[in-house]
């Protein structure tokens, strides 16, 4: 898809929305470094090629993608969260590049990649059908989507507190036009003993196509 990326952050030309809270959000609290389990265990498969972390932070999922050989380019809204991704690249001895930009700007210039990651983005209802159908237009052709947000059983235990931000399975049943949802499940996971378990909602998806 493109030459291996270059070790650098790339600033749009618009000020991200958002981009005081999430840098205070990243500079003020401890984030995991350890990618999603089941994104590490979809793409064990695939070969490597382009890849795109949207929000990704401070970057667990994009540089463990590096390090499995993926050309790796990391979006955010915090210069902050860019900063931590790219010093937990330098740690990790990979290369990531890395765009300051909110999502639907850096989607609007029609960037296409092997593998599009999208983890833990909540958004409001009335900006979540355009979004996602931005986000299924930067899969290339062959190419897969991973899409992991907390569901709305997990309501008052994690991720958002306002229910419409929250992901169902219907709320995503039509939301990747052009792409062939191939699993679409819910998984738990524990974080306290004493507590009920988290509930996420996993999206793996494919656009048909590619090298034959």
């Amino acid at each position: 898809m493109s030459p291996h990326p270059t070790p650098d952050t790339t600033r749009s030309s618009d000020a991200p929305d958002g981009e005081w809270r999430w840098d205070k959000h990243y500079g003020e609290n401890s984030w995991p470094t350890m990618p999603d389990e089941a994104l590490v265990a979809r793409v064990a498969a695939l070969e490597p090629g382009a890849a795109v972390d949207l929000g990704c932070g401070p970057g667990r999922n994009a540089v463990f993608l590096a390090r499995g050989g993926w050309a790796v380019t990391g979006v955010d809204a915090s210069s902050v969260g860019l900063a931590q991704a790219q010093e937990r690249a330098r740690a990790a001895g990979v290369e990531i590049r890395t765009v300051f930009s909110d999502l639907a700007s850096y989607l609007a210039s029609g960037p296409v990649f092997d593998l599009v990651v999208l983890a833990n983005i909540h958004v409001p209802s009335v900006e979540r059908a355009p979004l996602l159908a931005s986000v299924a237009e930067a899969v290339a052709p062959g190419g897969h989507l991973f899409v992991i947000g907390h569901h709305l059983d997990s309501l008052g235990r994690g991720g958002p507190p306002d229910p419409d931000r929250l992901y169902t399975e219907e709320r995503l049943a039509d939301a990747f036009p052009g792409l062939t949802v191939e699993q679409m499940e819910r998984k738990e996971r524990h974080h306290d003993a004493d507590e009920p378990p988290l509930v996420d909602l996993v999206v793996w998806a494919a656009r048909p196509g590619g090298a034959s």
